[in-house]
């Protein structure tokens, strides 16, 4: 009646359409994954400021926040972020 290759061919349409249908559902559940080198607006963004308030912030920390300038575009390293919040943990 069926034979196997009628089971692989149904196996590979179910497989499709449920990767079709899961695909969109599961994008928002990975965790964002950030790049090394950022621009403010990203850096902002990954600390949860507006483009405004992390230039404040570049500006009130040069030193533990340094910028790299690439031509003429700021990028921060995602490790020296991280780093300022470490040393700030506990801090007021």
């Amino acid at each position: 009646m069926f034979d196997e290759i009628t089971f692989d061919r149904l196996g590979e349409r179910i497989g499709t359409g449920l990767i079709k249908w899961l695909a969109p559902k599961l994008e928002g559940l990975a965790p964002k994954q950030w790049p090394r080198w950022m621009s403010t607006e990203t850096a902002g963004e990954y600390i949860d400021k507006t483009y405004e308030g992390m230039r404040y912030t570049l500006a009130l920390y040069q030193k533990e926040i340094p910028v790299a300038m690439i031509g003429d575009k700021p990028r921060i390293d995602r490790n020296d972020i991280d780093k300022f919040f470490l040393n700030r943990k506990g801090k007021k």
